[in-house]
């Protein structure tokens, strides 16, 4: 397939009753190819504001699609290195393009999540917190708990403390640092979005129950008062 036949399939695709019903067809299509131009096609539907933002979510996430894709994953995660490095000044854009390093692996990955996580911008500090949980290591601790102490928004100091949990899964070793980190933030934290990620991630890692319950969609209940009480309890212990 040539471009112009894949912006006719677009097009068709855009203004389908129901996209879904065609959405895989064009997705073979779109990954059919990882030159400059097929690249560059699908990248520029990130900025398309005229689809849904669910449309544009599942066509974004083709970009590290595993089933039906002939890309080479480095050429695509140099491509998008490259249109980062460029600079982007949409900011929806550029969140995504760090998401989409890190949903790739790619050796850019951390060093774009280190240059945009103190940023005034939220999205791009979350973007580049949930990166570095994915593909951070012991190191990327400290950047993290910087995060979890000082970040303006509650939400982004609970994303924090996760994004260490995530370290955890793949760092067993960092248990003891995350738990240390977590146990100096929680006393004073007020907050309920940012004390969910930290009493979470504490049961987890101690495997121990808290106060709180996490469903398989992400939605936490429980007191959460009580919960913080038990969890600076057993922190005095650790």
């Amino acid at each position: 397939m040539d471009i112009k036949s894949l912006n006719a399939a677009y097009e068709a695709l855009k203004i389908a009753e129901n996209p879904y019903d065609t959405i895989f067809d064009f997705k073979e299509e779109l990954l059919s190819s990882d030159s400059p131009e097929f690249l560059d096609f699908h990248y520029r539907i990130l900025q398309d504001k005229a689809l849904s933002a669910q449309l544009r979510s599942t066509i974004k996430s083709f970009f590290f699609a595993e089933a039906v894709n002939n890309r080479n994953k480095e050429v695509v995660s140099n491509f998008l290195y490259q249109k980062y490095s460029n600079g982007i000044e949409d900011i929806s854009v550029r969140a995504d393009v760090i998401q989409l390093l890190g949903n790739l692996k790619s050796k850019h990955a951390k060093e774009v999540a280190l240059e945009n996580i103190n940023l005034p911008k939220a999205d791009l500090r979350y973007r580049s917190i949930i990166v570095l949980g994915w593909i951070g290591s012991t190191a990327e601790l400290k950047v993290l708990n910087e995060r979890l102490l000082n970040d303006p928004d509650p939400q982004l100091r609970g994303y924090s403390a996760t994004a260490m949990r995530q370290i955890w899964f793949n760092h067993p070793k960092s248990k003891e640092n995350i738990l240390k980190h977590i146990k100096e933030a929680i006393p004073g934290e007020k907050e309920e979005k940012a004390l969910e990620g930290m009493i979470i991630t504490v049961q987890d890692l101690l495997k121990k129950k808290l106060g709180l319950k996490e469903s398989e969609y992400g939605e936490i209940t429980g007191d959460m008062e009580a919960a913080k009480v038990k969890t600076i309890a057993v922190l005095k212990t650790c």
